[in-house]
């Protein structure tokens, strides 16, 4: 049986953990408060009634709450544990470990894990392990058992309550959405740059959307992606702003297949991408560009190709798929719901037959300047 299931007397609790956040030093107190107030946030929308949310030294605590929030979608929290919290009291915590009695009864084998948040309890976490652990094994005959334990009780014991638990439920870790500022996304239908748009979310950024239209088909999947990945912005809204492919290049792009042209209209889309993307980011006081790019995955992608689109991008680039392998992107796609979303069909772009893959910039100039792109 596990705490959540369990009906009975108790103060109910989630303790939510995070990372990197602790080591903000004088700062850290403004990611926390931002963390309470996305984590409030979606306890209110989920309808999960709660007391209050408070930090201490390292964790927040959702008190008096009734039933298991899921809390992934609360990018900032590394992990979460439903409890029972008690008073600090040593001898409320030898009878309290009662309740978890039948789930380890049909465990094979147990450990207890103590943790001292607050150093003034006596006694120390290992005598509190072994004093428990005997009361544990006594009382249910199941045995000790140290390393890798089919059932681990986990004590906490912070400054002010004692908490009893047995789940540790990762998250995505990171920092609260919104609080590292704003970047603009190129996104397109496609796998990889809505989960670079979410690895960037979880870095703290609150994404501008800027797709360049091929087809409705491929518009109506790419609001679809914003409306998931906005469901990690706690709450706030993702802007997503299209403008069509023939707009982009002038109107000229279907007059470019069939020419000596062709071959550089991927790295021709790219570069008039970024520079589109330059004026959308002044325009919106960001600070930079988001793209899905990987090296070497297609021809628009070699270090060469990707060196000679980006000349026209006077501001940062991000692309955080950049090493990464196509099965690491598609297994984070699926963690966060984009997947699905992704794969299904739509009308996409027409790749030109034998694209370049080495383009320079003095190349590139050349072909800009006698398509009249430029």
């Amino acid at each position: 049986m596990s705490v959540r299931e369990d009906p009975r007397r108790g103060d109910r609790a989630v303790i939510v953990r995070y990372g990197e956040i602790s080591l903000k030093g004088r700062n850290r107190g403004q990611f926390e408060q931002k963390l309470k107030e996305d984590l409030g946030w979606f306890l209110k929308k989920q309808g999960h009634a709660f007391a209050k949310i408070t930090a201490e030294r390292g964790r927040i605590y959702i008190r008096g709450i009734e039933d298991l929030p899921e809390l992934k979608k609360i990018l900032g929290v590394y992990s979460y544990s439903p409890a029972f919290e008690l008073a600090r009291d040593y001898g409320a915590l030898k009878k309290e470990v009662s309740r978890f009695f039948p789930a380890i009864k049909q465990s094979r084998d147990f450990r207890v894990s103590c943790q001292r948040i607050a150093k003034d309890f006596s006694p120390d976490s290992m005598g509190v392990e072994r004093e428990i652990g005997t009361i544990i094994s006594e009382r249910t005959g199941t045995p000790v058992r140290l390393k890798d334990p089919d059932f681990e009780l986990h004590i906490e014991i912070g400054h002010r309550h004692l908490y009893l638990f047995s789940e540790k439920i990762r998250g995505f870790g990171g920092f609260p959405v919104g609080s590292a500022g704003k970047l603009v996304s190129l996104i397109s239908g496609g796998i990889d740059s809505p989960v670079a748009t979410f690895l960037m979310m979880k870095r703290g950024v609150l994404p501008v959307l800027l797709h360049f239209q091929n087809s409705a088909s491929e518009t109506s999947k790419v609001e679809r992606l914003r409306d998931r990945l906005e469901e990690f912005a706690a709450g706030q809204k993702i802007k997503l702003i299209v403008i069509p492919r023939e707009e982009l290049f002038l109107g000229k792009y279907a007059g470019l297949f069939g020419t000596r042209h062709e071959p550089y209209v991927c790295i021709i889309c790219k570069y008039l991408m970024h520079k589109k993307a330059a004026a959308i980011v002044e325009k919106e006081g960001a600070l930079g560009v988001i793209t899905g790019d990987n090296l070497a995955q297609v021809a628009s992608q070699t270090l060469k190709n990707l060196y000679a689109s980006r000349s026209a991008a006077p501001f940062p680039i991000y692309s955080p798929l950049i090493a990464y392998e196509k099965s690491e992107t598609m297994a984070i796609a699926r963690q966060i719901g984009t997947y699905e979303l992704s794969i299904a069909e739509s009308e996409g772009c027409s790749p030109p037959r034998n694209p370049k893959t080495g383009v320079d910039c003095e190349r590139l100039r050349k072909v800009l300047k006698e398509t009249g792109l430029e």
